[in-house]
C-alpha cells in the first residue's frame, strides 16, 4: 500500500510517499481505506522533533475519513463497507490503516471522506474542553479565540448547540466572516479592538463564564481580566511558550479555574461519548467542518508547510 513516511525529524522534506504492507488486523479490529488523512499542528511537532517519536519510518497523522473493508471475528459494531472517521489513531497518512472498533465513529452519507478527516481532531478536541473539562451550560457567554481556525469553528458549532453565548475572535474581517457564519453571536476582529475592553462592554462589565484560548501565553493576562469570578479558562495550547508566567493572584482573586485538554490523553470513554454525540449533530446536519486546503499523498510536504505557516483557515487534508 501507499503510505506518507519520515525516516528521521526535520523539515517537510524528509516526507516521502513509499510502498508498505498493508496492516493485518487482530480479531477486535477493522481494516479501513483511508479516503482521506488530516493534518494538525501536532503531526509537525511529531516530525520537525518537538515531540519525540517511537521509530523510524514513521507513518504520521491521527485522523481519518474513510471506509471499513474487512472486520475482525470478534468485531460487533461494524459492517464491511460503513463509512467511518476516528481521530487518535496512529498513521493515518497510508492507504490502509487497522483500528479497534471502538476508536472509530459513523460518518454520515453527505459528509465526504476529506470533511471527516477535517473534522476529526477539531471537534473532538473542542467538544472535550467544552463538555467534559468545562461543562458548558445552556445561557453560558464564552470567549473563543481563533474563531475561524479548526477547533475555533468547532467550538462555536457546538457552543451553539446547547444554546451557549459564543463571543469569538479572528484577526481580519474575512476570518470574522467566517467565525460568524459558523454561529458565533459576536465576533472580535483583535487586530482592531481590545479583547478584554470589548468583551466586557459587550457583557455590561460582567465578562464571561468560560474562555477556549489556543495560544495561552498570548492572552492569559487579558484572560483574567474578562473572566467572572469563577470561571474557567480552557488551554487548548500555547504553541509559543509552552511554559507560561502564570498570574497567580488575580487568578486566585477571582477564584478562576485554569483547566487543561489534550485529547491523546482523554479517557477512552469520554472520547467515545464525544465522538458518538460529534456524528449524531452530523448527522442531523447541525454542524459542518472546515476543510482549509486538500493536497494529494505526494503533496504532504506542502501540506506541512501550510500547517505551519497557518496559510489557510480550517483544517488541512491529504487524500491518497
Amino acid at each position: 500500500m501507499k503510505a506518507v513516511v519520515y525516516n528521521q525529524q526535520g523539515s517537510p522534506d524528509v516526507l516521502e510517499v513509499v510502498e508498505l504492507e498493508k496492516p493485518v488486523i487482530k480479531e477486535n479490529e477493522v481494516l479501513i481505506e483511508v479516503g482521506a488523512s488530516g493534518v494538525n499542528p501536532v503531526d509537525t511537532y511529531f516530525r520537525s522533533g518537538l515531540r519525540p517519536v517511537e521509530s523510524f519510518p514513521q507513518v504520521p497523522h491521527f485522523d481519518l475519513g474513510g471506509k471499513i473493508v474487512e472486520i475482525g471475528s470478534a468485531v460487533t459494531k461494524w459492517n464491511v463497507g460503513d463509512r467511518v472517521w476516528a481521530s487518535s489513531i496512529k498513521g493515518t497518512a497510508a492507504q490502509f490503516v487497522a483500528s479497534k472498533e471502538e476508536q472509530i465513529y459513523p460518518l454520515p452519507d453527505h459528509v465526504s471522506d476529506v470533511e471527516g478527516a477535517a473534522l476529526a481532531m477539531a471537534f473532538m478536541t473542542a467538544h472535550l474542553a467544552l463538555f467534559h473539562r468545562a461543562q458548558l451550560k445552556k445561557g453560558e457567554k464564552i470567549v473563543i479565540f481563533g474563531g475561524a481556525g479548526a477547533v475555533g469553528h468547532a467550538a462555536i458549532q457546538l457552543a451553539r448547540s446547547i444554546g451557549a453565548y459564543p463571543i469569538a475572535t479572528a484577526g481580519n474581517a474575512e476570518k470574522a466572516a467566517i467565525a460568524k457564519a459558523a454561529g458565533a453571536d459576536e465576533v472580535i476582529i483583535y487586530t482592531e479592538e481590545n479583547v478584554a475592553a470589548k468583551v466586557k462592554s459587550l457583557t455590561n462589565g460582567a465578562g464571561v463564564d468560560v474562555i477556549l484560548d489556543v495560544s495561552l501565553s498570548d492572552n492569559l493576562e487579558q484572560d483574567l481580566q474578562m473572566i467572572v469570578n469563577g470561571g474557567r479558562i480552557l488551554a487548548v495550547g500555547s504553541p509559543k511558550n509552552n511554559t507560561p508566567e502564570l498570574p497567580w493572584r488575580l487568578l486566585n482573586f477571582k477564584n478562576v479555574s485554569l483547566l487543561g485538554i489534550l485529547l491523546f490523553t482523554v479517557p477512552m470513554q469520554y472520547q467515545i461519548e464525544a465522538g458518538n454525540e460529534i456524528s449524531r449533530l452530523f448527522a442531523e446536519k447541525k454542524l459542518t467542518a472546515l476543510v482549509g486546503k486538500t493536497y494529494t499523498f505526494s503533496e504532504a510536504a506542502k501540506a506541512h508547510a501550510a500547517v505551519e505557516s497557518h496559510q489557510y483557515n480550517g483544517s488541512i487534508v491529504i487524500t491518497p
